[in-house]
């Protein structure tokens, strides 16, 4: 469990509408930036073994589309908006201090 702010990568490393997965103590968790807005989700999938930061990044809508069976998860919420998923992914706090991204509890 996360309870503190981690930097994780920095600005740099994640080009406008991308993804990038990084791990923090054990959990894989998957950062997407929309613009200048940066979103930090579980990594894996509520419904099947897939990585969402293998998915498809629908920056327009924000939400990540999973490569397993195509659901969308809603980036700000974490909530299942496209079926099969029906359970929402865990959600992250996403911080920028200067060039790093840092990943901690949501408020």
């Amino acid at each position: 469990m996360i309870t503190e702010f981690v930097k994780v990568a920095v600005v740099a490393d994640l080009p406008a509408n991308g993804m990038i997965a990084v791990q923090i103590e054990k959990e894989e968790i998957m950062i997407a930036r929309v613009g200048d807005e940066y979103f930090a989700l579980d990594g894996w999938c509520s419904h099947a073994a897939g990585l969402l930061e293998e998915g498809y990044l629908h920056a327009e809508e924000f939400e990540v589309e999973c490569p397993v069976h195509e659901g969308f998860f809603n980036l700000r919420t974490g909530e299942a908006v496209v079926p099969p998923p029906e359970d929402p992914v865990k959600v992250y706090g996403v911080r920028i201090e200067g060039d790093d991204i840092l990943i901690g509890p949501k408020d």
